[in-house]
């Protein structure tokens, strides 16, 4: 009997061994087949009209959420774009400004369930109208060569076809955040944000190349900020600030002991994400209507929504402050952890219970927002800055945000391995046994 129990928990052991090995080769196998749809073009398209119009500023926002797909135009050349922008309007209006929403936020499993659904919803109707949208602006940008077809028909078709292409990847990381590593949708963002990366390097190296000759000063300058940009994203990420916490059954616990660890960057790089979906919208409406090119009204707007500009980088910077301190409030909902602690008998030291700790929490994550959206903001416009006055053309300042999701998601992957390696007690990564090491 005793050798039945011990093989069975050997064998327990053996198949908690191999989870996580399943989970990192399932989302590895995702992104493959991601990967090789973005290589299904779609008909009736003229290639090498995409290629001329590949290289407006709006459709490289866009494909840091589709892994630079629209060079070829293809099935998923969307991407998530829809699905983020739908998550974005939901997330907005359950914060107290629709009651129903904000009462489904409330219900638990069931509440949930219906906001998924109302976001797949929005993100059909935003797919369908942002996908034909997109199809226009390109035919205009390539003076009307891009589609062989012009016909109504035509645009249908191929708003269906990218609208499904979102439906899928918005599917594939559903099954990511189930079965794989991370969160599915961030991992397919960053994915596409590191296809781009060879573009970017070749771009910065021919820019720093003068007949023939590299000028190394500036390489080695922008090596070394690459590695302490980071190394800074790396330990702001991993700051938190601990609040304290007594429960009325252990008094014998102090605040050293218990307490709830809070993030400096709440809302993580949410913000980033949000704003450059925010900032997209404008550009691609603005590609349809590149036409009127010479007018007055689209220079002005087309001066306020690029990154190109002063001024849209402020506005690039102003939204991502925004969404700091309205997504910190929608990640930690100060009613409901208040009502969790009353429950579980818990309390701030010096805070009464109830609404007084709603508010002290709220305050609370108004200061941590303030570093965080200056943490955020300094990230994202600082490169941004400095690919303005070193050759506009490089759009380092995408990739200084890029670098931080892509930083983001990875150190959120490292810690769902941490804590799977600590559940089925792992003992090494990587060894000679191909096991998880410290």
């Amino acid at each position: 009997m005793r050798n039945f129990f011990k093989k069975k928990g050997n064998k327990e052991k053996q198949e908690q061994t191999h989870t996580l090995y399943k989970r990192a080769f399932y989302t590895i196998g995702i992104l493959i087949i991601y990967h090789f749809l973005s290589y299904v073009a779609i008909p009736g398209v003229d290639s090498k009209a995409m290629l001329k119009a590949a290289q407006s500023e709006s459709l490289t926002m866009l494909s840091m959420f589709s892994g630079g797909s629209f060079s070829s135009f293809s099935i998923m050349s969307m991407g998530v774009t829809a699905y983020v922008t739908a998550q974005i309007i939901v997330q907005l209006l359950q914060s107290n400004v629709i009651p129903k929403l904000t009462e489904w936020s409330k219900q638990g499993q069931t509440g949930r369930e219906k906001l998924n659904q109302l976001i797949r919803v929005i993100t059909l109707v935003l797919g369908f109208v942002q996908s034909i949208g997109i199809t226009a602006g390109i035919n205009s940008v390539s003076g009307y060569h891009f589609l062989i077809d012009n016909s109504i028909r035509n645009y249908v078709l191929i708003g269906l076809l990218l609208t499904a292409g979102t439906f899928i990847a918005m599917w594939m990381g559903d099954l990511i955040t189930e079965n794989g590593l991370g969160n599915g949708v961030s991992v397919i963002i960053s994915t596409g944000i590191i296809a781009q990366w060879p573009s970017v390097v070749h771009k910065f190296m021919k820019s720093i190349t003068k007949h023939g000759h590299v000028k190394y000063p500036i390489l080695g300058m922008m090596v070394i900020g690459i590695i302490v940009l980071v190394a800074f994203i790396v330990w702001f990420n991993q700051s938190e600030r601990r609040l304290p916490i007594q429960y009325a059954r252990r008094e014998t616990l102090t605040g050293s002991e218990s307490f709830l660890p809070l993030k400096i960057d709440v809302p993580g790089v949410v913000p980033i994400i949000f704003a450059s979906s925010i900032l997209a919208i404008p550009q691609t409406i603005l590609m349809m209507f590149s036409r009127f090119s010479t007018k007055t009204w689209y220079k002005v707007l087309a001066n306020f929504f690029t990154l190109n500009t002063t001024s849209g980088i402020i506005i690039y910077g102003v939204l991502i402050i925004i969404f700091t301190y309205v997504y910190s409030s929608i990640q930690i909902d100060p009613e409901k952890l208040a009502e969790n602690f009353q429950r579980q008998e818990a309390y701030i030291p010096g805070v009464y219970l109830g609404v007084p700790t709603s508010v002290y929490i709220q305050k609370l994550l108004n200061c941590l927002a303030l570093p965080g959206s200056m943490f955020l903001t300094i990230i994202s416009v600082v490169p941004l800055v400095i690919s303005k006055n070193l050759a506009s053309d490089l759009q380092v300042g995408i990739t200084g945000s890029s670098l931080l999701i892509v930083v983001g998601v990875i150190t959120e992957i490292v810690r769902q391995i941490n804590g799977l390696r600590v559940k089925t007690e792992y003992k090494g990564f990587l060894d000679s046994h191909f096991t998880f090491t410290d």
